[in-house]
């Protein structure tokens, strides 16, 4: 296959922007000299004989204002740059050349975005200190033609290598089969490199640095040779303000960290890959560190924390390891583990590595925090994917075998802070392989189905501005095995605007929106300070997306509680609505409840009956049977996202349950008793059966909700 080389000097519609900006700026000047120099050789004229030279000022001016309007609009990087720029010049009103001899033009300009084009209305006025003139054109501006969707039609003009760690460069493309082929096909040299997009294919990226705005989906199959062992690949989003065009991070003697993590080569940085940067890893060399591991004198010092799915497995090593995917991001480099390191070089060679972590693609490295988010780990031990790691229980080298996988992978960049002031990045990959359907390729429009794999982190307002100009690419190294991995049918496109929601009744007493996110507390967006506790393990997990993005996870042992309070005391009406996600079939497990479940305490409450069937109670006496419920006819199932709203007002408004949006079932109403107790979300109370899933979007309100507003809050689902 050729090797490609670096390309900087391919022209491109941006890349010409700044020429065609000066060009049409020096005619701008020169028409408003001719102008100007009309009207000043005549002054003394009287205006009789002046006016036909202000017929030629005006139309000067005319055309200098539809060359001004050519210009900007062609200087702009994306749509909206256009949109803003067609909306400021329609505002603007008169722009003036020379007051004193009343030279100026008006511009009107409407922009067609699916077109690509712009209609300009420019009108020139001359002489208006003497006998006033004007002067009409009106054309219709090409824009350049971008594509929304940059893939590998162009792949030897649009992707840069980078410099490699050693002399060979472990990636090269074919130009004539769109591919990108990562490794060597020999064993021997350890190396690292780089491949990035430096195009100017889609609107908003310039030579590679791209505006990411609400986030990318991508697409790309990828295959192994069956004879490849080591050591992976990284499909990276990184910043472009904190690195080169060029960076790339990787150790001569250690292949497992991919190109991604550690300094790089010795003509760059020396600091490798800067964050904020996020990375989709594909591991298939196993380098343990977070359990007893047999056999460690096999493969090199533990050093990255990789899964072992000791649950099956006897031993852990780099023969009998999943192969896995997880999503890395950077850690501290603060803790060395372990303190030194020896690395056979080869038969003869030995050397000894001191204070090396490296630990950017470590799962578990990082503080958790909105500047160091936590790269994903598998802390049950099933590569399930709820938590940012993914691979299947058999074949354990499942990417190794040589099968072609589908991959699909978006990134949801919310641009609402939470209550923390963090913005929520949301990461999902699917990854399947058998040839998918068209809506999985589709990457113009969100794929709207269960994730294989997902993860959500927080960054400050800080990491999140350096988020706004990305790179995107891929990294990979080599080390003393032989690796051949084959990327193709690559399509990547960015979004444009957040997904949008119903707009929720305002008034909700209680406001659990999950966008609390670090931490072990869920705030009250409602103002009345119904702060609710997580009790057991806190994992933050994509929901519903609605602003914020996350949502909070229950793992069959965590609960939410919150102190009594009259926000949350719900009697001769009320409203509840919430988001859930079974994780696993279960019943007899209450999602919310007021009260403990005795019944001189208990309020009210929505739960999972024994026979899988949604069920609201609310309790209006103290006796045993003093209480009414609503049965729905829906059996949630697990893995599917539900939405469910109650309201109630006495007699006059039945106990009705909706399920996303719909009405299933009513029954005469009732009031609630009001109790001086906790609300409970994921169980009854703290010693009771807790819920194993997804909760999110927790309102409740003191009035009843109308067919209206249960559709507005059931607006969005995923």
């Amino acid at each position: 296959m050729p090797t490609h080389a670096p390309r900087h000097d391919a022209p491109s519609a941006h890349g010409q922007h700044g020429s065609i900006a000066v060009y049409l700026a020096i005619a701008l000047v020169a028409f408003g000299v001719l102008a100007m120099a009309g009207v000043g050789r005549f002054s003394s004229v009287v205006s009789s004989v002046l006016a036909p030279n202000c017929a030629t000022s005006c139309r000067y001016m005319a055309e200098s204002g539809m060359r001004y309007a050519m210009a900007r609009l062609r200087a702009a990087n994306d749509a909206t740059a256009v949109a803003a720029a067609a909306a400021d010049m329609t505002a603007h009103g008169a722009y003036v050349v020379d007051a004193t001899k009343g030279l100026s033009f008006t511009l009107t300009v409407t922009y067609n975005s699916s077109a690509q084009t712009a209609t300009v209305t420019s009108i020139g006025k001359s002489c208006a200190n003497i006998t006033a003139s004007t002067s009409s054109q009106s054309g219709t501006v090409n824009l350049p033609k971008v594509k929304d969707v940059v893939d590998f039609s162009n792949l030897a003009d649009d992707f840069m290598l980078t410099s490699a760690l050693q002399s060979t460069n472990p990636i090269s493309v074919d130009a004539s089969t769109k591919t990108i082929t990562f490794g060597t096909v020999d064993k021997g040299e350890h190396n690292a490199a780089a491949i990035w997009y430096a195009g100017n294919a889609t609107i908003g990226c310039v030579n590679g640095n791209c505006t990411m705005d609400n986030g990318l989906r991508a697409y790309f199959d990828v295959q192994w040779n069956p004879a490849s062992r080591a050591d992976g690949l990284v499909f990276g989003v990184i910043s472009a303000v904190t690195n080169a065009p060029g960076s790339v991070g990787g150790d001569p003697y250690m292949g497992e960290l991919m190109g991604w993590a550690g300094p790089g080569t010795a003509t760059g940085s020396g600091k490798g890959i800067q964050p904020p940067k996020i990375g989709l890893e594909f591991d298939t060399w196993y380098n343990g560190g977070c359990a007893t591991t047999p056999n460690t004198s096999v493969f090199l010092a533990a050093s990255r924390c990789d899964p072992t799915q000791v649950s099956v497995l006897s031993n852990a090593n780099e023969n009998n390891s999943p192969d896995h995917l997880a999503y890395v991001f950077w850690g501290s480099n603060s803790s060395p583990t372990p303190a030194s390191q020896t690395v056979t070089v080869n038969a003869t060679t030995t050397v000894t590595r001191s204070g090396i972590t490296y630990d950017d693609n470590k799962h578990g490295a990082g503080t958790g925090t909105s500047t160091e988010p936590v790269a994903s780990n598998d802390p049950d031990d099933s590569g399930n994917g709820l938590f940012g790691v993914y691979y299947p229980s058999t074949p354990l080298n499942w990417l190794r075998r040589g099968t072609k996988y589908f991959m699909r992978y978006e990134l949801t960049r919310l641009t609402t802070a939470s209550s923390g002031a963090t913005y929520c990045y949301v990461l999902k990959t699917w990854i399947t392989d058998t040839d998918p359907d068209a809506a999985f390729k589709t990457v113009t429009t969100d794929y709207n189905t269960t994730p294989t794999m997902q993860q959500v982190v927080f960054l400050n307002a800080d990491y999140h501005a350096k988020m706004n100009k990305i790179f995107f690419g891929w990294t990979e190294a080599t080390g003393d095995y032989a690796q051949k991995i084959t990327v193709g049918n690559f399509n990547l496109a960015f979004k444009k605007a957040q997904p949008t929601y119903g707009t929720a009744p305002s008034g909700a007493s209680v406001y659990w929106p999950m966008y609390n996110n670090i931490g072990s507390s869920v705030t009250d967006a409602s103002g009345n300070g119904v702060t609710g506790t997580i009790n057991g393990t806190v994992r933050w997990v994509p929901g519903i997306q609605n602003n914020n993005g996350a949502a909070l996870y229950f793992n069959g042992s965590t609960y939410v509680s919150a102190a009594s309070n009259a926000a949350a005391q719900l009697t001769t009406m009320g409203g509840v609505s919430l988001w859930f996600n079974m994780t696993s079939a279960q019943t007899g497990v209450w999602l919310l409840h007021k009260g403990e479940t005795g019944r001189t305490s208990e309020c009210y409450g929505l739960y999972i009956d024994s026979n899988g069937y949604l069920r609201f109670r609310l309790r209006y006496g103290t006796a045993s049977n003093s209480y009414t419920e609503v049965i729905s006819t829906i059996r949630p199932l697990a893995g599917a996202w539900y939405h469910v709203a109650v309201t109630w007002q006495n007699s006059s408004t039945p106990l009705t349950i909706y399920v996303n949006g719909t009405k299933d079932t009513s029954v005469a109403a009732n009031t609630a008793q009001s109790t001086a107790t906790s609300l409970y979300l994921g169980a009854a109370n703290a010693g009771a059966t807790k819920f194993a899933g997804i909760i999110d979007e927790v309102y409740l309100y003191k009035t009843a909700l109308t067919q209206a507003n249960v559709t507005a809050l059931a607006t969005g689902k995923p």
